[in-house]
């Protein structure tokens, strides 16, 4: 009887289903890990040294809808990989009914139960385990772990994207009040030349074309104010939506606009690992792999083991007299040998699945190496640009105090020194412009490695 039960099992498990010859096509791209000394600071915000910076954006996560959505897909994940996991474990439920029943009087049992109205009762215990022998249970509940690792980074992504999202507008907008202040500056200084000039042709020592021209400037001055002023408003209302306040809410901010805080000089490219949405699609990866370990345990036998234990009876009085004890025991076995090959299949679609995300993966890797090297580059020429902008300011500041002291010599005049002022004010906007530049670049280079870039000591 042995024998024959062997014998059985081998013709069995030989004629089994095999998922030869089924492999994915893809690799992803190797990132080595940075070097301890480079690190990434979460909360990047805090390196700018702006505490009202530091209130819109911690504001603006606290009071999100779209944070609090991440919040709550993190709890659905969670929740799907607790489900996962109880397939892990026995189950043991407990079962009754009550059932009143017509046996008929034609059927399998004769009179005079057939042809009687009953009333059946049963309460039992009912058990079960499945043997996860092939890993198949075990690589669902990774899958799902890997999952939730997913709406995990993807909760970070969202985080940073909103605080770039703030800081990006709030540069902006310290940006436009401080070309706004200088343009005023300007305005006033140019209608004081046109006052001047008016009386210099009344006096008949200058023509009226310059007067003229001046008034031209002057009404061009006036267009860049109102657009300033636009651009200021518009800002201030994109800040509070970004908030989550109604836009008659709008929260004072105060002008100020700091130089951005320095960067390494040099960045390795794999730090680019710490990247939140790179992170969020490794586990994506880590997934797909435990769904094909999942799908390849398909082709092994599945046993379960089940019992029940209780009582039933006909007629509910005697439901717990002796005799009414009823229960099983026994595993089962599921073996699959021929299925039209739809566990290759579905194996297929797994490596399918698994490549799309190497590739995805693979895509991203290199966007983020561009980006940072993009970003690096542009930082270093901006910077440039700014240090010869510094150099343009000192000459023109140069040149309007020798004019200042030449009027205050009584050898110059007063048109002469308004003269010297107003382009030194006009590229003192040009100056915000760069810097303002700067610190969409810092911000940039944020995104691209996921927070804040740090050299530590040692």
């Amino acid at each position: 009887m042995r024998t024959i039960a062997a014998l059985l099992v081998c013709a069995i498990l030989t004629g089994c289903a095999t998922y030869t010859g089924i492999h994915g096509e893809s690799k992803p791209v190797a990132l080595k890990k940075p070097s301890p000394k480079f690190s990434v600071t979460a909360k990047w915000w805090t390196i700018f040294r702006d505490d009202q910076l530091d209130s819109l954006i911690e504001e603006a996560i606290e009071n999100s809808p779209t944070i609090r959505i991440a919040q709550a897909r993190i709890r659905q994940a969670k929740s799907m990989a607790d489900v996962s996991g109880a397939d892990l474990y026995p189950q043991l439920d407990a079962n009754g009914s009550a059932v009143r029943e017509r046996i008929s009087a034609k059927g399998y049992f004769p009179p005079p139960l057939g042809g009687s109205t009953l009333n059946l009762g049963q309460l039992t215990l009912d058990f079960d385990y499945e043997f996860d022998w092939w890993g198949r249970n075990r690589a669902a509940l990774d899958a799902a772990l890997n999952e939730t690792s997913v709406t995990e980074a993807e909760a970070v992504e969202t985080r940073l994207l909103l605080g770039l999202a703030v800081a990006q507008t709030y540069f902006a907008l310290q940006a436009d009040l401080a070309k706004l202040n200088t343009s005023k500056q300007i305005l006033a200084r140019q209608e004081a030349l046109l006052d001047l000039a008016r009386f210099r042709a009344k006096s008949g020592i200058d023509s009226d074309d310059r007067a003229s021209q001046m008034a031209g400037l002057l009404a061009q001055e006036k267009i860049g104010i109102s657009k300033l002023d636009e651009a200021v408003k518009l800002g201030r209302s994109q800040i509070s939506a970004l908030l989550g306040k109604p836009q008659n809410a709008e929260k004072p901010i105060a002008a100020r606009i700091d130089p951005p805080p320095p960067l390494p000089s040099s960045i390795p490219a794999d730090s680019i690992g710490q990247r939140p949405d790179v992170m969020a699609q490794q586990y994506r990866l880590a997934a797909a792999s435990n769904r094909i370990d999942q799908a390849k345990a398909e082709f092994f036998p599945n046993i379960d083991l089940s019992a029940y234990a209780g009582v039933q009876s006909i007629g509910f009085g005697n439901l717990f007299k002796g005799g009414s004890d009823i229960a099983s025991f026994g595993p089962a076995i599921h073996l699959p040998i021929f299925g039209g090959g739809r566990l290759r299949a579905n194996l297929g679609e797994k490596y399918a699945e698994y490549d799309i995300a190497v590739e995805e993966y693979n895509r991203m890797v290199i966007g983020a190496m561009r980006d940072v090297a993009q970003a690096s580059t542009s930082l270093k020429s901006v910077s440039s640009q700014i240090a010869a902008q510094n150099d343009v300011l000192r000459a023109l500041g140069d040149a309007h105090r020798i004019a200042l002291d030449r009027y205050n010599h009584g050898l110059g005049d007063a048109l002469s020194v308004l003269e010297a002022e107003t382009p030194l004010l006009i590229q003192k906007n040009v100056k915000t412009d760069l810097d303002e530049r700067r610190l969409e670049l810092t911000l940039e280079m944020i995104q691209s490695l996921g927070g804040a870039p740090s050299i530590n000591p040692g």
